[in-house]
């Protein structure tokens, strides 16, 4: 086996399906006690290794692991957005089939390269946008609603892992779909869930699913059947975020705030912000996403307030960085949003349900130092 500029001599006990790739960009191996290797057994793909299968007798020299910090995302505290967004998926001016055009979008995943992967659930497909793109491409469903194996159903959410490998919240079929690069039909590898929403995957492959009508969270493991409770009673969870500690931080929708799991039942779990109905900057209104930078700052799709919220650590109220102006298709307003998510820049894009588009958000970094 070798690792990405050296090798090591070690044992090959583990099967391939045992090993958990690598964490892009960098080739990161957060689990203790492991090197990202690339396995000849196992495709040449990058995976991390456990350092106890080295074998030091026969093996006496093997080089150091290198920590690699996670890149910066260059976010600060005085980080701001532009008012006015740009639409980068779907167009302003209403909704359609045609792969220029979104119809009721929820979720969506940018990769690290810009390109945006769109459930654009009342089409029943996943669209995606490259940078700059006037339309998107179809790379799952597009057949109508049904339970095929080529087909979705209200989709809510996508996310893409670092081989391009696609996995799809397919709400209404209640099972979670993988689609693999350029295939016309995907796999179930989770089935007979209520209520499939929001889907997130940590660093270890884990993924993570929440359940909008049972009110919980569980995760599966590579190739699992069943899955572990990480977080219950919940009233209308939505989309989550994980960080790289595996917090769970989680939309929920029914009583208007963010909580925090820590990986175990939520009788640990704790109220961040929130809590309260109503658009003052201290209280939120179904808010559908959460997503935290380096800082620990969340930013929160506050839906039915239509807007965007930025919420510093430890602060009593949040800041509108993005709409705020009223239900409204303006360049500077939204439409109940639904989701967001940064790029390795920091710019900001939302989901824009109602209106049927993603929005860009730029961000501006001249204050950071």
């Amino acid at each position: 086996m070798n690792n990405i500029s050296s090798s090591i001599c070690a044992f090959l006990w583990l099967t391939c399906s045992e090993l958990i790739s690598c964490g892009s960009p960098d080739n990161i191996c957060y689990e203790p006690n492991h090197i990202c290797v690339h396995h000849p057994r196992c495709f040449d793909h990058p995976v991390c290794y456990p350092l106890s299968k080295v074998n030091q007798e026969f093996c006496p020299s093997i080089i150091t692991p290198l920590l690699v910090s996670k890149p910066n995302d260059g976010i600060c505290e005085n980080a701001i957005w532009s008012t006015n967004g740009t639409t980068v998926a779907g167009r302003s001016d209403g909704l359609g089939s045609a792969l220029n055009r979104l119809h009721g979008p929820w979720g969506l995943f940018v990769d690290d390269n810009q390109v945006i992967y769109v459930a654009d659930s009342k089409n029943h497909r996943i669209v995606k946008w490259e940078q700059d793109a006037s339309s998107g491409q179809l790379v799952a469903g597009g057949k109508g609603s049904g339970n095929n194996t080529d087909q979705l159903n209200h989709p809510s959410d996508v996310v893409v892992d670092r081989d391009g490998s696609i996995y799809i919240s397919d709400t209404e079929n209640g099972r979670i779909q993988q689609w693999s690069p350029g295939a016309k039909s995907g796999k179930t590898i989770i089935k007979d869930i209520s209520s499939p929403v929001g889907i997130s995957r940590d660093k270890q492959g884990l993924l993570y699913v929440s359940d909008w009508k049972k009110g919980e969270i569980k995760k599966w493991g590579v190739g699992a059947t069943i899955g572990q409770l990480v977080a219950s009673r919940l009233s209308g969870p939505r989309f989550m975020f994980i960080d790289q500690k595996k917090s769970i931080y989680i939309a929920e929708q029914r009583r208007d705030r963010i909580i925090k799991a820590d990986d175990v039942i939520s009788s640990q779990s704790s109220m961040l912000v929130g809590g309260s109905l109503g658009n003052s900057l201290n209280q939120l209104s179904s808010p559908y996403s959460v997503i935290v930078d380096e800082l620990g700052t969340l930013y929160i799709a506050d839906t039915n307030n239509h807007r965007i919220m930025r919420w510093v650590r430890g602060a009593q109220s949040g800041k509108v960085i993005a709409g705020g102006q009223g239900m409204g298709s303006r360049y500077d307003q939204l439409s109940y949003p639904h989701d967001l998510s940064f790029d390795l820049n920091g710019n900001l894009y939302v989901v824009d349900y109602g209106n049927h588009r993603v929005q860009k958000f730029v961000i501006d970094k001249s204050l950071c130092q």
